[in-house]
C-alpha cells in the first residue's frame, strides 16, 4: 500500500497546469447628451433670473402707476418705494413668492437710487424737512 500511495504523488506533481491567457476588454464609452434645462427668453439675451428680475421690475412700474398704492399710508422715511419694499418683502416671506421677494428688491433698488440722486426719498416726511 505505501508504494500506491507514493506513486499517485508523483503523478499529481507531474500533471501540467494550462493556463488561460487574460483577455483585457475597453468598455465602450457612450457620450451623454447635453440638454438644455429651463428657457431662455428672448433667444438667449436674458437667462432665468434675469427674465424674473424683468417681470418684477414691470409689476413695481405697474403698482408704482396705479392709484391704489397711491392712497395706501406710507411709511415715514422709506417713501413710496421703501413701502412697497418692506410689503413685498413681509408677503413674500409668509406666501414664499420668488415674484414678490423680486419686486422687494427692485423696490429697494429704487430707493436707494432716488437717495443717492436727491439726497432724500420722496414720501411723507413727519417733521417737515
Amino acid at each position: 500500500m505505501a508504494k500506491r500511495s507514493s506513486h499517485r504523488r508523483t503523478s499529481l506533481a507531474r500533471r501540467t497546469v494550462s493556463v488561460k491567457p487574460v483577455v483585457i476588454r475597453q468598455t465602450k464609452v457612450v457620450k451623454a447628451k447635453h440638454r438644455r434645462h429651463g428657457r431662455a427668453a428672448f433667444g438667449g439675451f436674458l437667462g432665468a433670473g434675469q427674465t424674473e428680475m424683468l417681470i418684477a421690475g414691470a409689476a413695481l412700474g405697474f403698482l408704482d402707476k396705479s392709484s391704489f398704492v397711491a392712497s395706501l399710508p406710507k411709511l415715514p422715511f422709506l417713501g413710496e418705494h421703501g413701502t412697497i419694499a418692506v410689503g413685498a418683502y413681509m408677503l413674500s416671506r409668509s406666501m414664499r413668492n420668488p415674484i414678490l421677494g423680486n419686486i422687494a428688491k427692485g423696490a429697494m433698488f429704487l430707493s436707494a437710487y432716488e437717495m443717492v440722486k436727491q439726497g432724500s426719498i420722496t414720501g411723507d416726511d413727519p417733521f417737515g424737512m
